[in-house]
């Protein structure tokens, strides 16, 4: 059985393999979130790995509240997105006051952002899709399609055959394209 992020964070003060672990699952879904913030791959690369390297010195205060610990990854992904805004905040205005021009975006600029802003708008439809499936349609469409996983090892986690597991990862992905068409 798969421990939790909550168990992986504990574990990872005697296990440092843990944490590991725990950087393996969430590092892309984190990093994603903090891309979607800043829109620069770099600094999003940089915010996570400040965020782990956080994660990991803080391991040892952490404290089960009964909130998953995905949750304090996130709330230390946040503090950090802050104090990024903060400093460029100050950039900027230390710019204005040396009367330094930041240079107007070009047209390629301009298309590269709107498509990400699209894609934001799409996320967003979806995420509003997956909240309307149950949560069995939704826990099978996202271990085969976010987690990757294989059949056998979802049919493991949904304790079912893999048959089963396939028709539940049909079904769902045939609802969540219903919902999607309905928007």
């Amino acid at each position: 059985m798969q421990r939790t992020d909550t168990e992986l964070i504990l574990a990872s003060v005697d296990d440092p393999a843990a944490f590991r672990e725990l950087y393996d699952r969430r590092a892309d879904p984190l990093l994603g979130y903090l891309y979607r913030r800043v829109l620069d791959v770099e600094v999003a690369a940089d915010l996570l790995a400040e965020t782990f390297a956080i994660a990991y010195e803080k391991r040892g205060r952490f404290r089960d509240h009964g909130k998953p610990g995905e949750a304090w990854l996130y709330g230390i992904a946040s503090t950090e997105l802050s104090r990024y805004f903060r400093r460029r905040r100050v950039e900027l205005s230390t710019a204005t006051r040396l009367g330094l021009m930041v240079p107007a975006l070009d047209e390629e600029s301009i298309t590269a952002i709107t498509r990400l802003v699209d894609r934001d708008e799409r996320a967003t439809g979806l995420a509003d899709a997956l909240g309307r499936m149950s949560a069995a349609e939704r826990e099978a469409v996202e271990l085969r399609v976010v987690a990757e996983l294989e059949y056998p090892e979802i049919a493991g986690r949904l304790n079912c055959s893999e048959s089963a597991a396939r028709v539940r990862v049909h079904r769902g992905l045939a609802r969540l394209n219903q919902l999607l068409e309905g928007q």
